[in-house]
């Protein structure tokens, strides 16, 4: 069902600078990407595309901005600040995935969240090449041909549409939630690395590598569930769409709930890898879930 009004002023402006970072990531890659490594950490992947999204982030939205290749530069206690306040601050990843995305695979994109009063409220996601996954082998596509996927979440209800080039080809069109379970479940890098899933309880694994994707695969049916233990600009763009479509999250293993302002969830680094959030449509779900999660080795001291 497509939307009969437009978007509010803050979404149609995510809108638009999503478009542009996503014909630009496009353009970058189809050139020959620059590839390094942040502080020297080989997980950690940086391209020009990153450092150029950042900029565009900067240049559209002003300082009250958060995202990931100058969030160490603000902190975390100015970061609170910022979200704590009733005017509008964007949390965002200029490219989420870019590890797939300098490899030339699908599962990679950009990401913002317009925050107030300690809660990200909107959000648009943009995946430029997320309907390639399974193009030919050796099979070069121009970026102008790129096909791709975009969420954008507000006002409690969650929204998709179809990109070509980066760019939407229809008008969003509100998302239905599907009740079929699949019986899987998102499982990325960080709980991997530090939990382990007992898929004989009937949930089974599956990644495209980041977080973006991984909200895109909950977002379209494909997974029950999934976690976050990742980083505040990986899950403030994902919180709006995880709500509208009726999920929550619950802290495993007791099940808390989360706290009300989504700072509290993350560390002085911006970090949630000390916990691990389920997230479920039902504390009865996040229940069942917890109990096939278990901690892969020792908690270190």
């Amino acid at each position: 069902m497509a939307i009969s009004e437009r978007p509010p002023g803050v979404v149609e402006q995510m809108l638009e600078f999503a478009a542009h970072a996503a014909e630009l990531a496009l353009m970058l890659r189809a050139e020959g990407l620059q590839i390094s490594h942040k502080g020297g950490d080989l997980g950690q992947a940086l391209t020009q595309a990153d450092l150029a999204i950042s900029h565009m982030l900067h240049e559209r939205f002003g300082p009250r901005v958060i995202e990931e290749e100058t969030a160490e530069a603000i902190g975390r206690t100015a970061s609170a600040e910022l979200l704590a306040s009733a005017d509008w601050t964007f949390v965002a990843d200029p490219i989420d995935g870019t590890k797939p995305y300098a490899g030339g695979l699908s599962g990679w994109g950009t990401m913002i969240a317009a925050c107030r009063n300690g809660r990200p409220e909107a959000s648009v996601l943009t995946l430029p090449a997320w309907c390639e996954a399974h193009q030919p082998p050796g099979v070069a596509i121009p970026p102008l041909g790129q096909r791709g996927l975009l969420l954008a979440a507000y006002e409690g209800k969650a929204y998709c549409a179809s990109t070509v080039g980066g760019r939407p080809v229809e008008e969003l069109r509100q998302i239905v939630v599907s009740d079929l379970p699949t019986y899987h479940i998102g499982w990325l890098c960080n709980a991997a690395k530090r939990y382990t899933l007992d898929f004989e309880r009937g949930y089974f694994p599956w990644c495209e590598s980041g977080a973006i994707a991984d909200t895109a695969l909950l977002a379209t049916g494909r997974l029950d569930a999934t976690v976050h233990n990742h980083k505040l600009w990986d899950l403030a763009p994902a919180m709006p769409v995880f709500e509208a479509l009726g999920f929550s999250l619950y802290r495993w293993p007791d099940l808390a709930d989360a706290p009300p302002d989504i700072i509290d969830l993350f560390n002085a680094e911006f970090s949630a890898h000390e916990s691990l959030w389920l997230v479920c449509r039902s504390r009865e779900q996040a229940k069942k879930f917890a109990e096939a999660i278990f901690l892969a080795r020792p908690e270190k001291t």
